[in-house]
């Protein structure tokens, strides 16, 4: 990906871009709350840049309405209607932020030069070309962009797929040679396993990329892994915390300075189907083809492999969930070894496993999932 050298900003001002999820700006007073926000980061002598996610729901909604009309709508149209839902969340922002003194101008993502290929509902970032967004920061102004959305070498507007909020961030952090990229949501940080399931799960003070890269691709869902590997690229430090409050949160970035555990986080991707596909190559070539960035993991013997999809149901499947340690040793035969006795101690059924170089996954039955998490992590963090 090509980025256009831009100088900081004016008078050598740190630029500080940070990204607001969904329900973070879901209401006039979230929205007023996060202005607040901006502008105080504006006061304490920071450029900013802020992305936007739609408000919750939003998308969702816009896709239902689509759908009610036709169960195959046009790609190219459904990126036209949900891109809707940031312009709607920016501009509301930029308004906010112009009520409380704070010069603020919203930019579509095309606006600022977010260029991709030519894939529609999941695209790639190709080329950043910032100069109008540097002019604004350079006049004084908060620029706030509608994440997820670009437009295409074809002058198509696209979206980047879901999570795309957090692509557009990174990619105008590294554009702008920012001081910090945050990425603000509903969550206080990066944790041990998801809360929700596991309420002693203790937040991760700082996580390499690759670790985080392999939490998000086996079911984290605090950053999408597109964002994380171009963080990597780049070498920007990810700093990921609660939208509500200043808190610490957890820092991203290339090595720890803190001594890291063999496992350092669980994930769990609950729905995902495996496929049995017999002995034959073929069969191994045709699921690579067919499935291909939905494949999580391949297991078994050369007669009998299984691979395991991200998929709700596909024909001919098993349903399962998958449950991920990852580490620097989480790969390990131990670590391997040490997930599937956990799991078989509680009486869960496994269905298949697998080990790669940062992580041990094995995959169980959907109603067992919750409790293989919660035993695995009292074994590796309690």
């Amino acid at each position: 990906m090509e980025l256009e050298s831009q100088p900081q900003g004016d008078g050598g001002m740190p630029i500080l871009v940070q990204k607001y999820g969904g329900t973070s700006v879901d209401g006039r007073d979230k929205i007023m709350r996060v202005a607040r926000r901006v502008a105080a980061a504006r006061a304490e002598g920071n450029e900013v840049v802020v992305v936007v996610s739609a408000q919750g729901g939003t998308t969702d909604a816009l896709l239902c309405e689509a759908r009610s009309i036709t169960s195959e709508p046009a790609q190219r149209e459904l990126d036209m209607l949900v891109t809707a839902g940031e312009r709607i969340s920016m501009s509301l922002l930029a308004i906010a932020l112009n009520s409380l003194g704070c010069r603020a101008v919203s930019f579509t993502g095309s606006q600022v030069g977010i260029i991709t290929d030519t894939r529609h509902t999941n695209a790639r970032i190709l080329e950043v070309r910032p100069a109008r967004l540097v002019r604004e920061l350079e006049r004084g102004a908060v620029v706030v962009v509608g994440g997820f959305q670009g437009v295409s070498t074809e002058k198509e507007v696209t979206t980047l797929g879901r999570g795309g909020s957090d692509t557009t961030a990174v990619a105008l952090a590294a554009a702008l040679g920012a001081e910090r990229c945050e990425i603000l949501t509903d969550v206080d940080g990066v944790h041990t396993a998801d809360p929700r399931f596991v309420p002693g799960a203790a937040i991760i003070e700082q996580i390499g990329y690759e670790d985080m890269a392999e939490l998000a691709r086996t079911g984290a869902t605090v950053l999408k892994e597109d964002a994380i590997r171009f963080a990597e690229r780049e070498r920007i430090a990810l700093t990921v915390g609660p939208a509500s409050r200043s808190t610490p949160g957890t820092i991203v970035l290339e090595r720890p300075a803190t001594q890291e555990r063999s496992v350092v986080g669980l994930s769990l991707l609950r729905k995902a189907s495996l496929v049995r596909l017999g002995p034959a190559a073929t069969h191994l070539a045709e699921a690579l083809r067919e499935h291909g960035s939905s494949l999580r993991f391949l297991a078994g013997s050369a007669n009998d492999l299984v691979a395991a999809v991200e998929r709700d149901a596909l024909p001919g499947s098993e349903q399962a969930s998958l449950v991920c340690a990852v580490g620097p040793d989480a790969g390990s035969g131990d670590s391997l070894a040490t997930v599937l006795e956990t799991a078989a101690s509680i009486g869960c059924d496994i269905l298949a496993a697998s080990s790669c170089a940062r992580s041990a996954t094995v995959a169980v039955p959907r109603p067992q999932a919750e409790r293989a998490l919660r035993a695995l992590h009292s074994r590796f963090f309690d």
